[in-house]
């Protein structure tokens, strides 16, 4: 699978390895969705006759639809697995077909009671392969019989949300990094927090004053003023965290938070407190 690549399924093959000298245009590449674990065992098998691909090759493309129908949550295919329970058994409550962990639950309650949904099955129709191989692991091929699904579970608008299910939104390279970059300064900055009630009438004023001379500045450009103003009559909070030591900044940079359409920006206002409240509104817009 090439480098950025999208919406590749859970379990699919992405890279062979080959050992140092070997030419990887001799390897065998296995068929999507297998386990790799799985190729380990039978490799002396397929090397040792050339039948082995072309005999195994069409089984696979048989079974692979059927057990493709079968959409598992993540708890429901963890209890199949541990207990080697065929959810072909029973008809799946999630939403859009989804086998949930309470359809997995009352499986293997019937499993317990002794009823005949126990059979496992789903193992039975694969190619033939060395009895030995199969007894080896069979966590393995329970495992790869149930591949996870192409589609990842999605939750279906009107209907209460289902275990396991999420609703994927496509997020654009802007908003990816929007999204690392709010986390870092969360994580990594101390956070402190106040509040205050403050009368603005003389601000309100002063715009209206500074409106008649075609002058248009915000109330937020005041507020950008004024914490400008104040880390400078407080030069201990302007500083910096490197790990080790407190940088005390000489410079006062205000970044704003803007709501755009393509995600939330934040552009930075440089030596705030050396500017007007004329040259700030400039500035920010």
């Amino acid at each position: 699978v090439e480098e950025g690549s999208k919406n590749v399924r859970l379990g699919s093959l992405i890279a062979l390895l080959v050992e140092e000298g070997q030419d990887w245009k001799q390897v065998e590449i296995p068929a999507d969705g297998i386990d790799p674990s799985s190729l380990a065992s039978p490799a002396p098998a397929l090397t040792s006759t050339h039948a082995g691909p072309s005999v195994s090759a069409p089984p696979k493309l048989e079974h692979q639809p059927r057990r493709l129908q079968v959409r598992l949550s993540p708890a429901a295919r963890n209890i199949l697995e541990t207990h080697g329970l065929d959810p072909s058994n029973i008809t799946p409550s999630g939403p859009r077909g989804i086998f949930t962990k309470e359809d997995a639950l009352k499986l293997l309650q019937e499993k317990q009671k002794g009823k005949p949904s126990e059979l496992k099955c789903v193992v039975s129709p694969a190619p033939p392969q060395p009895t030995a191989v199969h007894s080896a692991s069979q966590a393995t091929a329970v495992t790869s019989a149930y591949p996870r699904p192409a589609v990842p579970p999605v939750s279906t608008p009107g209907q209460p949300a289902a275990l396991g299910t999420f609703t994927e939104i496509p997020a654009s390279n802007i908003r990816r990094v929007i999204a690392k970059r709010l986390t870092e300064s969360k994580t990594t900055v101390p956070h402190a927090y106040a509040a205050a009630d403050c009368d603005i009438d003389a601000i309100l004023k002063l715009r209206k004053e500074l409106a008649k001379d075609d002058i248009k500045v915000s109330v937020n450009d005041f507020i950008i003023k004024a914490t400008a103003v104040t880390l400078k009559q407080m030069p201990d909070v302007n500083v910096t965290w490197d790990g080790e030591v407190c940088r005390q900044l000489q410079s006062i940079d205000i970044s704003i938070a803007v709501a755009t359409d393509r995600g939330l920006i934040t552009p930075i206002i440089k030596n705030v407190a050396a500017k007007g409240i004329k040259e700030i509104a400039a500035s920010a817009k």
